[in-house]
Parts: structure tokens; sequence; C-alpha cells
């Protein structure tokens, strides 16, 4: 149930950024990154490997679905390894109050600045430093700025389906002060 719920909204999100947002008049150019927030939402509840498979499918979708101008697995591999480091995050304050929204906006950061780098290392023209930083900072502010549309609904719906119900509580030899 849980990865098949998984699956529906990256694929909802995949399918609004390339139909809708990605073709929104925004100024600057600049476009919130839907995407990147449902595999933090759905790596936010799962095991690292499956953020890793979500990331990975999410960002082959993007990668591979007009209008696409790079190569494909850029977006793969950093949304793979967004939605693995995402994951690994065990602690239970990463799903509550904040910290949804600090990961999403670590990861929003992180992946269009690693798209830069790898464009840089790749010798894309369009991936010049002093002017690529404006769309780097941009849109990790714009996603930010939406991430709560996409991750307040989408936090109860995975609490709901992954069935976990004691996964936020301490285990108990975290809790009497063991293996620290």
């Amino acid at each position: 149930m849980k990865a098949t719920v998984s699956a529906l909204l990256v694929l909802a999100a995949v399918l609004v950024q390339t139909v809708v947002v990605n073709r929104l008049p925004l100024p600057w150019g600049l476009a919130p990154d839907l995407v990147l927030l449902a595999v933090v939402a759905v790596a936010l509840w799962s095991t690292p490997v499956a953020g890793a498979v979500t990331g990975f499918a999410a960002g082959l979708a993007v990668d591979v679905l007009p209008p696409a101008a790079h190569e494909i697995g850029r977006t793969a591999l950093l949304l793979c390894l967004a939605g693995y480091l995402v994951a690994c995050v065990h602690d239970s304050d990463a799903r509550w109050g904040l910290g949804p929204y600090l990961a999403a906006g670590a990861a929003a950061l992180a992946v269009p600045a690693g798209f830069l780098l790898i464009g840089v290392v790749l010798g894309d023209p369009r991936a010049a430093l002093p002017e690529a930083l404006w769309p780097v900072l941009g849109g990790a502010a714009l996603t930010l700025l939406v991430s709560p549309l996409v991750l307040g609904p989408v936090a109860p719906l995975m609490r709901r389906v992954s069935g976990d119900v004691y996964s936020d509580l301490p285990t108990p030899w975290i809790a009497k002060g063991w293996g620290r």
C-alpha cells in the first residue's frame, strides 16, 4: 500500500511539474520543484533504500520527459542522493514541526547546486557560475515557498499508510543511554 501511494504521489508530482508548473509564465523563468518536494515527503517516511529508489525513479522521469535539455540521468542521480540522505535521518523530529521544511530547504538548495556543479564538470555552457547562482537560489526559495502545499497534505497520508505507529518512539537502548 505504501509503495503504491508513494508511486502515485511521485507520478502526480512529475505530471503536474512537466505539464503545468514548467509552462507557467513565472517571473525570471524560475519554477518551484514539486518533484523534489514529493521525493522529500516520501523519503521522510521511508527507508534509505526506498528513498533512493523513489528519487531515482522520479529523477529519471523528469530526465526523459520533454522539455529536458540535459543529459539523461543527471536529475535521477541527484534526486536519488536526496531521497537517500533525507531518509537516512532517523530522528523523529525530522517528521514533525519544521523538520520536513528544513529537509526540503536543504534538498532544494543541494539538488540544483549539484545540478550546476555537474554541468560545470561536463562543460555545459548554461552552467556559468556567476549567472547560474540566481536560478539555484531563486528556485530553492520558490520551492520552499510552495512546500507547505506539498508536505502538509502528504505527511498525514504517509503516516497513515506507513502503518508504523511506533516509529516515533525511542528505542529502549537509546532511552536508557546505551549505544551513545
